[in-house]
C-alpha cells in the first residue's frame, strides 16, 4: 500500500496516526441530541453565495443610467485587472539594494570589455563611461522596479469601480462580517466605523448582518467623489431622497483624535493606496486606537495582498500595552507567526462566491479571491476553542476526504479522514466543510 502512495500523501498518512483527531467533546453532546448535523456543524460558513440587496442594486442601476455608463464597461474590466495585479510600491531600502547590484553587474562587465584593450583610462573618458553606465543601470531599473502610483478617483472612475467592484467586494465583506455573527450570536454593534469606504459597501454589509442594530456610522474616503456616490447610492439614487441614516458621517482624512471609538472599523481594499509600509502602520495603529471590539482588514488574495494583512496582524500584535493588547479572532486559532508566510509559497487566502450586477446583460456567477484578519481587542478568552481552519478546498475522495488545516498550535497539518479511522460523525464534518470552515474538533 505504501508503494501507491505519493510522498505529500504518505506524510498525511502518517500524521493521522500522530495527531489524535476528534470531535470537540464540549459539542459532541449536541451531534448525539441531532441539535447539529454534521452537514450544518457550528464551525461551518452560512453565506456561500452573495448578492446586493434589492435596493442597493435598484440604485445602482439608477445611477448608471443616469450617468451613461455603458461606455464605462470595458475601462472597469481594465480596473479591475490593474487593481488584481497590483504590488506594493517599492521601499527606499530595496530600490537602493537593486540599484548597487544592477550598477556593480554592469560596470563590471562594461570595464572587462574596456581592458582588454589595456588602454589607460583618462578622467574625461572615466566621467563619459561612467554616464553611461548610469543611464544603463537606470534603463534596467525602469523595467524591473515596480512603478507604483495610488488612483486619482475622478467621478468616471467611480462609476468604473462601482460597476467592477461593488459586488465581490459587498460578497466578501458579508462573509467576513458574518464571522462575527455565527461566533458571536449576541453580539449588537452600535458604531461603525469604514477607512477607505469607497463606494458604500461597508455600510450595506453591516445593515445586512446587523439590520437596526448600528447607530453611528463614520466613514473615510479621500476621493470626494467617491463619498458622493456612496451617499447617492443610500439615497436610493436620487438627490432628492432624505438619507435613511441619521448619523451617517463622511470624512476625507483620518480624524486626529483617538478618543471617540467604534465597536467596528473596517479597512477594507484600501492599503494598497499608501505610499509606504511606515504609512501603512500608522495608519493601522490609528485605526486600532479607535477600534473599541473589532478592527477588520481585508485585501486582495495576492501574494501581495496577503502580504499586507499579515504585515498589519503582526504589528497589532505585537502590542504590549495591557490596554491596547489584541489577539486574532478570526480566521487564524493562534496568535503565533503565520505558517503560510514562513512557508512562503502561496497565500493564505479564501474564495467568496458572488452573483454579478447583471448590468447591462445578465447576472453571473463568480468568485473572488480574498486575504483578511479580524483583530479583537483584549485577551483571547479562555473558553474560546480554538478549532482548526481548513485553508484549501478539501479534496473529496471515494472513502476518504483530505483536509489542509491550520492549527492552533500556529501549524500546517494535512490530515485523512477515512471512514475506517475515524468515528462516523468526525468524517461527516469533515467530509460536508468547505474551504474557510472550522472543523469543529480537537
Amino acid at each position: 500500500m505504501f508503494r501507491r502512495l505519493r510522498y505529500s500523501q504518505l506524510s498525511a498518512f502518517c500524521a493521522n496516526y500522530a495527531t489524535k483527531v476528534e470531535i470537540d467533546a464540549n459539542i459532541r453532546d449536541g451531534f448525539e441530541s441531532k441539535q447539529y448535523k454534521p452537514r450544518n456543524h457550528p464551525g461551518r460558513t452560512k453565506v456561500k453565495v452573495a448578492t446586493i440587496p434589492p435596493v442597493i442594486q435598484k440604485a445602482i442601476k439608477i445611477v448608471l443610467d443616469d450617468n451613461g455608463s455603458k461606455m464605462y464597461l470595458e475601462e472597469s474590466e481594465k480596473l479591475a485587472n490593474y487593481l488584481n495585479s497590483r504590488h506594493l510600491p517599492p521601499e527606499d531600502g530595496e530600490i537602493q539594494v537593486k540599484t548597487a547590484k544592477i550598477y556593480n553587474s554592469v560596470s563590471e562587465n562594461y570595464y572587462s570589455k574596456l581592458n582588454q584593450d589595456n588602454q589607460e583610462l583618462t578622467e574625461d573618458e572615466k566621467y563619459k563611461h561612467d554616464k553611461h553606465i548610469q543611464s544603463k543601470v537606470f534603463n534596467i531599473l525602469k523595467k524591473n522596479v515596480y512603478s507604483w502610483g495610488n488612483i486619482s478617483y475622478d467621478k468616471p472612475t467611480c462609476l468604473q469601480y462601482l460597476l467592477a467592484r461593488a459586488a465581490p467586494e459587498y460578497a466578501v465583506l458579508l462573509r467576513v462580517l458574518d464571522e462575527i455573527k455565527r461566533k458571536l450570536p449576541d453580539y449588537k454593534p452600535r458604531s461603525f466605523f469604514d477607512f477607505g469606504s469607497g463606494v458604500g459597501t461597508g455600510t450595506w454589509a453591516v445593515n445586512t448582518v446587523w439590520p437596526g442594530d448600528i447607530f453611528e456610522y463614520f466613514t473615510v474616503d479621500t476621493s470626494i467623489h467617491m463619498n458622493d456616490l456612496a451617499r447617492l447610492l443610500l439615497c436610493h439614487g436620487k438627490d432628492n431622497v432624505e438619507m435613511p441614516y441619521k448619523a451617517y458621517f463622511q470624512r476625507q482624512f483620518l480624524p486626529a483624535s483617538s478618543d471617540i471609538k467604534y465597536n467596528i472599523v473596517l479597512s477594507a481594499f484600501s492599503f494598497f493606496e499608501l505610499p509606504s509600509m511606515k504609512s501603512r502602520l500608522e495608519t493601522i495603529q490609528k485605526l486600532w486606537n479607535k477600534t473599541e471590539d473589532f478592527l477588520i482588514l481585508i485585501e486582495q488574495g495576492t501574494n501581495a495582498g496577503f502580504r499586507v494583512i499579515n504585515e498589519a496582524r503582526e504589528f497589532v500584535l505585537s502590542i504590549t500595552d495591557e490596554q491596547n493588547k489584541g489577539h486574532v479572532f478570526a480566521p487564524c486559532p493562534n496568535d503565533q507567526i503565520c505558517p503560510r508566510f514562513l512557508e512562503q509559497k502561496t497565500p493564505c487566502n479564501f474564495l467568496m462566491k458572488y452573483e454579478s450586477l447583471g448590468y447591462p446583460t445578465k447576472v453571473e456567477l463568480f468568485g473572488e479571491l480574498f486575504s483578511y484578519v479580524i483583530l479583537r481587542k483584549g485577551e483571547r478568552p479562555a473558553n474560546d476553542p480554538q478549532w482548526p481552519r481548513i485553508v484549501r478546498a478539501p479534496l473529496v475522495r471515494s472513502g476518504h476526504t483530505i483536509c489542509r488545516l491550520c492549527t492552533k498550535e500556529g501549524e500546517l497539518k494535512e490530515i485523512i479522514f477515512s471512514k475506517s479511522k475515524f468515528d462516523q460523525t468526525t468524517y461527516r464534518c469533515a467530509r460536508s466543510s468547505n474551504w474557510g470552515d472550522e472543523l469543529p474538533v480537537k
